[in-house]
């Protein structure tokens, strides 16, 4: 399980309230204490911002709420996505398996974010990944980029989540730059629902649990792809 947000617009300012949300949520995520959760996501974090010129892709094995971020010089419009870790395979915490993962195709270059679970055996079966270590939100990124964001999420959502899809997904062109990040609110766990939620301000998404730290916004749709 884990916390995060994305963020398309242009203040640092509005960026930095959010980091701070996200160190605070990984660090007692009160939500997953009223589920008897482990409120601690301290088994890595990275992000990938983006302002149309430049990419800066961070990933670590260290608690989020351990390291500090020096934001980078970004001018003008971006994109971001954060991310903070709890792994169900404690053998996986390393900077190789946070979040956001990178994937590319043709047209595209892809970063993908995921709170939840699908299903990791099925989908390398699927995908006839011969890879000795993964989990699974690796493995549905390369299901996206294999069969397209649209028809992907559709398949993912009706016969691989096992708990929820919660994912955030830049896409950058590889012909002339252009971004659009693409976010998705579903979940099979009704029984913890508001641990799954997403929330939306005009330029962010995020989860439940930022909203005890100082981030207001209106819960999302659930069980739609949509675009920030």
């Amino acid at each position: 399980m884990c916390r995060m947000f994305a963020y398309v617009g242009d203040s640092k300012e509005e960026l930095t309230k959010l980091y701070e949300a996200l160190k605070e949520s990984a660090k007692n995520d009160v939500i997953a204490s009223k589920y008897g959760l482990n409120p601690v996501h301290g088994d890595g974090w990275g992000y990938v911002i983006y302002d149309g010129e430049r990419i800066y892709f961070y990933k670590s094995k260290n608690p989020i709420f351990t390291e500090s971020l020096v934001l980078p010089s970004i001018e003008g419009k971006f994109y971001a996505i954060f991310h903070a870790r709890q792994a169900t395979d404690k053998s996986t915490v390393s900077a190789r398996f946070a979040h956001p993962f990178y994937g590319d195709d043709e047209n595209y270059f892809y970063f993908f974010a995921h709170n939840g679970s699908v299903d990791k055996e099925k989908l390398a079966h699927d995908l006839n990944f011969q890879g000795q270590t993964t989990i699974d939100s690796e493995l549905a990124l390369k299901f996206l980029i294999k069969n397209g964001i649209e028809k992907g999420i559709d398949l993912l959502m009706k016969e691989y989540t096992k708990s929820a899809l919660n994912v955030f997904i830049l896409r950058i062109s590889r012909s002339d730059g252009s971004a659009e990040l693409y976010y998705v609110n579903y979940y099979t766990r009704k029984d913890r629902s508001e641990y799954y939620k997403f929330y939306r301000t005009e330029n962010a998404i995020f989860s439940s649990t930022l909203t005890y730290f100082g981030i207001r916004g209106v819960e999302v749709e659930e069980g739609k792809l949509l675009k920030l």
